[in-house]
């Protein structure tokens, strides 16, 4: 699946129909004085999946860890990862608006990128690699002493 969501994001420029845009100004204005419970009702439609597995896992992970403080620090971890870039966009919103035009103006790149990251991570973990790869990243935060899992 992940590998199928990789391709979809580089097929994305290329297919008009995959690559409309939704403005939500519009729908808001036509409806009126119920426009933010509509635009807040489809923020969670469309925040639900991105959330809802993602929170599911970490959850998961944090009820089985041997010790309530690794489930912490992944819940800690989880929850600045959600609040970190809402937090520096409300702050820095003039200069956020310029790192989104940015963004926006290398759409292409930044779709392109996305794609092949998705493309080779699930390759990872279908191999297997994946796994591979997170040992031997622990091993080498062992090595120098910066493994805090090792330690709880």
């Amino acid at each position: 699946m992940i590998i199928a969501l990789g391709v979809f994001f580089l097929l994305t420029p290329f297919v008009d129909r995959l690559n409309r845009e939704w403005r939500p100004e519009s729908l808001i204005s036509r409806a009126g004085s119920g426009g933010p419970l509509l635009a807040g009702a489809a923020f969670a439609v469309a925040w639900t999946p991105c959330v809802g597995p993602t929170l599911g896992s970490i959850l998961t992970a944090a009820s089985v860890s041997d010790t309530v403080a690794k489930g912490g620090i992944l819940l800690l971890f989880y929850s600045l990862g959600l609040a970190v870039p809402f937090l520096l966009t409300a702050v820095a919103f003039t200069r956020a608006t310029s790192a989104f035009r940015w963004l926006r103006d290398r759409y292409l790149i930044v779709t392109a990128v996305s794609g092949v990251i998705l493309i080779t991570m699930g390759v990872l973990l279908f191999t297997g690699e994946l796994t591979q790869l997170n040992i031997e990243a622990q091993q080498a935060l062992d090595s120098v002493g910066l493994n805090i899992f090792g330690e709880l």
